[in-house]
Parts: C-alpha cells; structure tokens; sequence
C-alpha cells in the first residue's frame, strides 16, 4: 500500500464545511463539562486524585426558521492532532492536519425562541452517546448531529483518562493512559466499561436536575423530556450501553454497533430493548473467547435483535466515511481499495443513512411503542439482514 503518497494527498484537502443534517431540525450545539463531586476518578493518576470529569456535547434540534448558521472546526487542534494519531490504532494512519480543514454548520445559540412556552411545547428525548475504546466524542459529531435533526437531544460524552485527549471548557487537557496501562484485557477493559456506565449515568442525574437540564438547552428553544432516555454506542461504547441498560433504571433501551460483549448483560440479560447491529462479520469472530452476540441474545429476556449491514468495517460507524477529503480519495483508483479495506465498501453517505435509520427505528419503538420498522428493519435497504429477532411481537418471531 501507497501509505506516505496517500497520507500526503490527504494532508493536502482545502478547508470545507461537511454538508448539513438530514432532518426536518436544525440543530444547535453546546459544549459542557460536569463533575461528579461524589465520585473519585479511578483512572487519574495515583499522585494526582481528583473528582471525575465528564466532558459532553449536546446537539439539540431547533426550528429551521428560528436560526442562522455558526459555522465551527469539526475539532480543535488539539483534539484534531490526537485523533488522527489515534487513527493509526484503528490501521490506518492520517497526517496530523488531517481534521484542522473540516467545518460544521450549527445553529446560532440565541437566536431561537427563549419563552417558557415555546421551550415546553419543544421538549425532546435524550439519546446518549458513547465513542469507542480511545475514541473521541468528536469523531461522531456528524452522525450525532445528524440523529439531532430528526427531534432528539443527543449528547455525546468523552470517558476522561480514556479518550485520547479531552478539552474541557476551562481549557485544561487530560490525555489517555489506557493504552499504557490495562491495554485490551478482557478483566481490563469491563473495569472501563463500568467508569463509563457510571459516566452515563451521573448525566443522566444531571439531565434530571431541571436547574441543570434547562442551562443546558437555554437559548435553544427546546427542553428535555428527561423520562424518555435511550443509550447507545459504537465498539466499547456499544458493550456500555448494554451495561448501562442493565444497571440504570432509567434507561429505556440501547443499542450497540459492531462492538464486542463485555460487562454482566452477556450472561445476566435485560429486560429492555438491546439492538445489536454490526458488520457482517460478527465481534466473537474477531474477539474468540468473549461472550457472542447469540450468546448475549439468548440471555436477554426482553425485546431484542441482531442485525448486520452488507459492506461494513469496524471504522465504518464513525463520521470518517462522510467526510469531504475521504469522498474525494476514494474517487482515485490508486487509493479506493486501501481506503475500502479500512471503511468498508459500503458508500460513506448511505452507511451514515442507514446507521440513523437504525437508531431512529429503535426509538420509535422505545418512545412510540412503534414497532413496525423493527419487525421489518430489512425494508431499509438491500444492505441490512435480520439474523435473529425476539420480544417485540412480530409475525416472523
């Protein structure tokens, strides 16, 4: 493979705003950081203990009318540079400035509608993100604030201490030590997903308290419908929104893409909806010797499905397939297959389509009680196959 020709080629994309959300909604975005004064950071260094920080961004929907663009960096520099080191970990490196030239479009906070009515009339389900083990939330701002434009508050978090670099608002930076540390044992990275089941939950307590809740979306519009909550999650953020629905009874649902079963859920089961969709090569397979997805499956004693999409990689549910520079590499025969073989062969813009028509059917159904589009989660597309499917009452169950 042409790796230093292709990294070169890359670092050399104009700066270029990512295209708009699919939606009915714009969307507006909010940075915060919260800290849970009742919970010591396990992960911080022994000589440096501290109270555990989560850092989130929340994409909340907003009227198309009630707003004019504010066009940011799709990460900072910092984050920007670190991420794409981090992208050498997933086989397939960028040069430093591969992010530095990306720009999002939000909704200028402040300029909605701010009136007590207006905002009650605007109330949202919460949707809950999770990255991958190492991953930035901000690898997934596409994709998270495309979910938004169709009438969810989405937020994203970053699990501190484990996500490669985490900004707060404040302006300090606290760096990974995962990869220097537990590495990928099994014992090792359930110890992460409990620190990160615990991160959903403190927001979640956090969404609860209106005070906090309201700060959150002023400005916007909108409120949050804290009573409808789901989980979801990419790789290990997947395994911890299996966890998290097991262990918080708030949670109404979750789902999990492509990532590999750790944690109770496995052998214990749940009750809600758990949504298992993935690559067609299915984590056991990578991952011998954990819990299987069938295995997991059989356990649950609630609503829940596998199903997998045609032409997936691993890196596939990240932002990376939609983004402008990958678009235009993958037009150069030199580099389609190398690119291909790291994102899937899968067109990046219906990879993006179908992965927020799958989190979209799991939520009517958990905040509808529709479950039409579950039961028959194959109409999506040609791409898509059922394996197994139980609890929701469909004819084919």
């Amino acid at each position: 493979m042409h790796l230093p020709v292709f990294t070169t080629l890359i670092s050399l994309a104009s700066a270029v705003l990512i295209q708009g959300p699919p939606g009915p909604y714009s969307v507006a975005r909010k940075v915060q950081a919260f800290e849970d004064s009742a919970r010591w950071d396990p992960l911080a260094p022994a000589d440096k203990p501290e109270k555990r920080r989560v850092a989130t961004s929340a994409f909340i929907p907003v009227k198309k009318n009630n707003c004019s663009d504010d066009v940011v960096p799709y990460m900072t520099p910092i984050t920007a540079k670190a991420m794409a080191g981090f992208s050498a970990s997933l086989g397939f490196a960028l040069p430093d400035d591969f992010f530095d030239n990306l720009e999002l479009a939000f909704c200028k906070v402040g300029e909605t509608c701010k009136s007590r009515r207006d905002a009650s009339q605007n109330k949202y389900p919460v949707v809950l993100f999770s990255p991958g083990l190492g991953g930035s939330r901000h690898l997934y701002s596409v994709l998270a604030r495309s979910l938004a434009s169709y009438g969810y508050v989405v937020l994203t978090l970053d699990h501190t201490y484990e996500t490669g670099v985490v900004e707060f608002p404040d302006g300090s930076v606290v760096y990974g030590v995962v990869n220097a540390t537990g590495g990928l044992a099994p014992a090792y990275l359930e110890s992460l997903i409990e620190t990160r089941q615990a991160d959903f939950s403190f927001i979640i307590d956090q969404l609860k308290t209106p005070d906090v809740a309201a700060q959150l979306v002023a400005g916007t519009g909108a409120s949050i419908d804290s009573d409808k909550v789901f989980v979801y999650g990419h790789s290990l953020g997947g395994a911890t929104s299996a966890a998290t629905i097991l262990a918080d009874d708030r949670v109404l649902g979750g789902l999990n893409f492509d990532g590999a079963m750790y944690g109770p859920v496995p052998t214990e089961g749940s009750d809600k909806l758990l949504v298992l969709a993935g690559t067609p090569v299915l984590p056991q397979t990578v991952f011998p010797g954990i819990p299987s997805w069938n295995q997991t499956y059989d356990k649950q004693q609630g609503p829940a499905l596998i199903v997998t999409i045609n032409g997936t990689a691993h890196p596939t549910f990240l932002d990376a397939p939609q983004l402008p520079p990958i678009k235009a590499l993958l037009q150069n025969p030199e580099y389609t297959a190398a690119l291909q073989g790291f994102l899937g062969t899968i067109d990046g813009d219906r990879a993006a389509q179908l992965t927020i028509d799958i989190v979209r059917a799991a939520l009517r159904f958990m905040f509808d009680g529709k479950k039409d589009e579950l039961c028959n989660i194959e109409k999506l597309g040609p791409e898509l196959d059922l394996l197994k499917i139980k609890g929701l009452g469909c004819p084919q169950e």
